[in-house]
């Protein structure tokens, strides 16, 4: 008897150790895929496959998986497919990201079906609060391809309402193709979000936003829907 009493502690200490290897054993993390591949028929959109399986049916340009929020998924390598909705062969992406437990990322479906060179460029988003209380962020992603063949980076200017940008500096510069930019954290208000070409003070493309303090926001930069020069970025709340 002395013995058994002896043994259980001993015998209840491996079953814990066990428990918590098996729950240290799964991770995951968090993924949301945004549509902006400009020559995609509007009629036709994309089904999203993740790991062989579907995960969203249908999303045109412009669209999100999940419509809100992020898609929990394992950590490691996953399999993200993309094809013409209704179909499952000939896809138009086809590759592997590499998710890391406890992070949330977006990737952005970019390039063209036409020439065979749609990408997935995988960035990892940041939701911690703003470190200061009356503060937004905010983030660019440059995913258009007709801006990136004339001009090549852009300049992005976040400033007050009818600022002239002539003598101002940017608030992110030589943002390139496929890449996101630092997280921009400003006091809460109304803004102008002005991105040009590198080194101009051209207004190409201006739009006014309204954010809120402890708002997090995104702005992807696509081509127009068809193809050609960029109009009104997609606006992703990343934490509201």
């Amino acid at each position: 008897m002395l013995f058994r009493l002896k043994f259980l502690p001993l015998a209840l200490a491996l079953v814990a150790l066990m428990l918590f290897g098996t729950s240290c054993g799964s991770s995951s993390g968090k993924l949301r895929v945004v549509q902006a591949i400009p020559d995609v028929p509007s009629a036709q959109p994309l089904d999203i496959y993740l790991d062989g399986s579907k995960v969203a049916n249908q999303v045109g340009f412009g669209g999100l998986f999940p419509t809100s929020g992020y898609h929990s998924t394992s950590s490691g390598s996953r399999h993200l497919q993309v094809y013409l909705s209704g179909q499952t062969t000939n896809p138009y992406f086809d590759g592997n990201l590499t998710i890391s437990n406890g992070t949330d990322y977006t990737t952005v479906l970019t390039g063209s079906i036409t020439s065979n060179s749609v990408v997935a460029p995988l960035l990892t988003d940041n939701n911690s609060k703003p470190s200061s209380s009356g503060n937004f962020e905010l983030r660019i992603i440059h995913a258009s391809p007709f801006w990136n063949s004339f001009f090549g980076g852009m300049d992005v200017y976040v400033v007050a309402p009818g600022t002239s940008i002539s003598a101002v500096s940017p608030t992110v510069s030589n943002l390139t193709y496929k890449n996101a930019s630092t997280y921009v954290s400003a006091a809460a208000g109304t803004y102008e979000v002005i991105m040009t070409p590198v080194g101009l003070k051209a207004n190409d493309i201006d739009v006014t936003y309204t954010f809120n303090a402890g708002q997090i926001r995104t702005l992807v930069v696509t081509d127009a829907e068809g193809g050609g020069f960029p109009g009104t970025p997609v606006e992703l709340n990343d934490l509201n």
